[in-house]
């Protein structure tokens, strides 16, 4: 397929973009290991020896665990989830070389375009251009309108005009359309308002649009590279009537489960500091990065997940968790340490004596408090048994048995055997119980997993799932789609190919399969099922059933990731009907699933186009030429029905 940039200007761009600069730019651990040999841990996977190498005279990285290389093009896209174009776009940019503004040519000559029909190249630029100016206009408009409901609250925040003005803080107008004139004005178009999520409509097909944001204060959201890619917006009101923060919902540029908030400021503060202050929100980042903590970051008003993990795992490996003072907060640090403590992370924990949160002592206590808040944090260890000691009675045995067992599991989360012992050998001295106790229990909780997983080896190992019995409601069959296609790209990707548009109906399970088969189409699969939900809360939809579907597809996964692990790890033999011994005796049950979901919803579909043609039939004289043409369809439609159960077979 024909490239849309310049040979002459991606070789420019391969001879100013030296591998190791940008490579030492995601990776900072990168260390020269022989004369143009550069090694470090991979970024791709997790590992704890390194096995990824660069070599500079080759301009090429190559891991020798998971199998990744190429050269600095390959990086960026591997990284950052690129298409090769807007890798070279990024790289161009990053060292200052111009690409002229030519169009992509498809096959023949004819312009190419991308999925949403707008011009492929650029695109992705030009939503980041979008979003630059407008955090300038919500700036000015902040600084610009002191007697504002927003500024009035802004000032409440004590935030100093140079830490607002580093952070890009700013104010949307009091309107429905604001952002979107401005925008017009700088040439951009309602599509791309669309695209980017700065614009809503109540009807996905209507042409009336209106601001996504409006009377709030605006917190720009920048990728690791330093683009603008969104917008999180908290309100003002005292009691406000819909969400309290409203973020930009995913889109080509923004993915808020890969985003950190202020990681653009803190990237060479991490490794410097050795350690990642991970707070609850924008706020308590920036009260950190006033405090002279500038290797805090924030999650992108989600929970914690494991590829922002990932990121992290790349800087440093100790993470400091400065979440609120609170019961949520003290949910959310067990929950992240669910995440973190496999991956090898050292986890740490901030404790706010007076104080609910990291912004609340900035503004009691001052800066040197905050920061000593964070250089005191407590081994996450001590935070367990603190945890599980109050919620018990000490003093008795049954007590400090219970809360052994509750920091116990946590300790086996841990990957190293070493560190493990160490920190049974610390829990045995703090309860004043014997060592070999701890260890009895630990493995004890072990083993038990481990029997878990067996049980649901032996358990598939002994039947074949059998075939649900045909389901012939439509909402069911949707449904169904819905399920599978969450659990597996494969099959979004093939429901693109076998269901015509509008075939899945007007219902939310409708619409969300519509959405989540137009993301794999467009590569956007695995970001897709919290997007959608997003979106569809934030219109106000009932979304019990697409979240029954997700939850659904999320133990199918487990399941069968644990079924896998358990025979894998030598806890169980190898069953014939596992997916990874045996192919075909797995997916049978899901190839029929499709097949007969599939099948429901395209007889629906084609029965109600054979409906409206009798209709439109009927209502033109007998002698009219179009008759024929409408005759021919519905014999199409007709012939379509009679093939269904040939073309998607249930098998017994």
């Amino acid at each position: 397929m024909p490239r849309y940039i310049p040979d002459d200007v991606l070789d420019q761009i391969r001879l100013r973009a030296d591998i190791v600069d940008v490579v030492q730019s995601y990776v900072p651990t990168l260390k020269k290991s022989g004369p143009a040999s550069w090694k470090a841990c991979c970024p791709f996977h997790h590992e704890k020896t390194p096995s990824f190498t660069v070599n500079q005279d080759r301009q090429y990285f190559k891991c020798f665990g998971c199998g990744k290389g190429g050269d600095v093009f390959n990086f960026v896209m591997e990284l950052e989830n690129l298409d090769f174009s807007s890798a070279a776009e990024q790289l161009a940019r990053k060292y200052g070389i111009i690409i002229p503004e030519t169009p992509r040519r498809g096959p023949g000559g004819s312009r190419r375009e991308s999925l949403d029909g707008q011009p492929e190249y650029g695109s992705r630029e030009r939503l980041c251009t979008l979003h630059e100016k407008l955090a300038e206009f919500y700036r000015d408009y902040l600084v610009g309108h002191p007697d504002g409901p927003v500024a009035a609250y802004f000032r409440t925040r004590g935030i100093p005009d140079d830490i607002a003005k580093k952070f890009c803080i700013g104010a949307s107008p009091d309107s429905w359309d604001a952002a979107i004139q401005f925008a017009r004005k700088e040439g951009f178009t309602d599509q791309e308002l669309r695209d980017s999520g700065i614009a809503s409509s109540k009807d996905e097909n209507s042409t009336h649009i209106y601001d996504r944001f409006r009377n709030r204060l605006m917190f720009p959201i920048w990728n690791e590279s330093g683009r603008v890619v969104g917008f999180s917006a908290r309100s003002v009101e005292a009691d406000p009537q819909g969400w309290k923060y409203v973020n930009t919902p995913d889109s080509r540029i923004f993915h808020k489960g890969r985003l950190l908030y202020a990681l653009n400021f803190a990237r060479t503060s991490i490794p410097k500091a050795g350690a990642v202050v991970l707070c609850e929100g924008q706020l308590d980042a920036i009260a950190m990065h006033r405090a002279g903590v500038t290797h805090a970051v924030a999650p992108q008003g989600t929970a914690f997940t494991a590829d922002q993990a990932a990121i992290l795992k790349r800087y440093t490996s100790t993470a400091v968790l400065a979440t609120d003072n609170d019961n949520a907060g003290r949910e959310a640090v067990f929950k992240d340490a669910a995440i973190l403590l496999p991956l090898g992370f050292n986890v740490k924990v901030v404790r706010y004596p007076g104080a609910k949160d990291a912004d609340e002592t900035l503004s009691k206590f001052g800066a040197d408090a905050l920061a000593g808040a964070v250089r005191d944090a407590a081994d996450f260890f001590e935070f367990a048994l603190e945890h599980a000691l109050s919620n018990v009675d000490p003093s008795t045995p049954a007590g400090r048995a219970a809360a052994a067992n509750d920091v116990i599991y946590w300790m086996i989360q841990l990957e190293n055997e070493v560190t493990r012992e160490f920190y049974f050998d610390w829990l045995a001295k703090k309860l004043n119980v014997p060592l070999s106790s701890v260890e009895k229990v630990a493995e004890r909780r072990l083993v038990d997993g481990a029997r878990h997983a067996a049980s649901a080896v032996r358990r598939q190992a002994g039947e074949v799932p059998p075939p649900k019995p045909r389901n012939t409601s439509l909402d069911n069959a949707v449904f169904e789609l819905l399920v599978l296609m969450l659990d597996s790209e494969e099959y979004a990707r093939k429901a693109g190919e076998d269901l015509p548009e509008n075939a899945l109906g007007g219902s939310v399970t409708g619409k969300a399969a519509e959405a989540l088969i137009l993301s794999a189409m467009n590569g956007e699969w695995k970001d897709a099922p919290s997007s959608i939900l997003t979106s569809f809360e934030m219109e106000g939809a009932d979304v019990s059933k697409l979240v029954e579907a997700i939850d659904l597809a999320a133990g199918r996964s487990a399941e069968r990731a644990a079924i896998e692990a358990a025979w894998k790890d030598g806890t169980a033999a190898p069953p014939a009907s596992c997916k990874a011994a045996d192919p075909d005796l797995c997916v049978k049950f899901f190839r029929n699933t499709y097949n007969s979901s599939v099948r429901i919803i395209l007889a629906d579909h084609y029965q109600r186009e054979r409906t409206k043609l009798l209709a439109q039939l009927k209502a033109i004289p007998q002698d009219a030429p179009e008759r024929k043409a409408l005759f021919d369809e519905i014999k199409e439609l007709s012939s379509a029905l009679l093939k269904l159960p040939a073309r998607f077979k249930v098998v017994i």
